[in-house]
């Protein structure tokens, strides 16, 4: 706990609560944290590892809403356990992972009782919000081309390991629509595909 931006500003008494209540995890890649639809009882404090947070339609399509990092929050997680209201996404784990995990009703106390905590929830909030608008511009006024580009391009590496299913999963599409839009940046030359993997050119 000690490693996160607002612990060595909170009171004794508030390091004593975490202290008493924070049950150390670790999880392996690929774990559901929660499913959309329940409700959460523990709230994770991350400190290895990364979590995808991603959103299910009906019609069985997923759009990734952001990745949880170490040193932050899940907004969804948060969102539930103070609410008592059912997950608005899915949580899954990108790679092993470990933290803490605090019941609900402690986090609450720690909110409302220590400014400095109350203050990296705020922050986290409006990151997540960014984030999100972000993410809605992108669905509602940018080519999928584009957005399937500039994804690439963000990942910062000349070769990227995923599945067109996984990608399609993070563009909130289909595994064809991905599928035919990296043949196009092939024959074009931006891009190499080969099995699980994409190489920018």
């Amino acid at each position: 706990m000690k490693q996160f931006p607002f612990y060595n500003k909170l009171s004794k008494g508030a390091k004593a609560l975490l202290a008493s209540h924070a049950m150390s995890v670790t999880m392996p890649a690929k774990k559901e944290l929660f499913v959309q639809g329940d409700q959460c009882k523990d709230i994770l404090f991350l400190t290895e590892g990364s979590v995808r947070v991603y959103r299910l339609h009906e019609s069985g399509q997923e759009i990734t809403l952001y990745f949880l990092e170490p040193l932050e929050q899940c907004n969804v997680n948060l969102n539930s356990a103070f609410t008592n209201t059912p997950a608005a996404g899915t949580a899954v784990s990108e790679s092993d992972i470990q933290g803490f995990m605090i019941p609900s009703q402690v986090v609450k106390t720690l909110y409302t009782s220590e400014m400095v905590y109350q203050q990296y929830v705020f922050e986290l909030f409006a990151r997540r919000m960014a984030g999100i608008v972000e993410l809605v511009e992108d669905v509602r006024f940018e080519k999928m081309d584009k957005r399937l580009l500039d994804w690439l391009r963000n990942e910062n590496s000349m070769h990227i390991t995923i599945t067109h299913d996984k990608l399609a999963s993070h563009l909130g599409t289909s595994r064809e629509v991905v599928s035919r839009l990296l043949k196009e940046l092939e024959h074009k030359n931006i891009v190499k595909l080969g099995r699980g993997q994409i190489t920018l050119l």
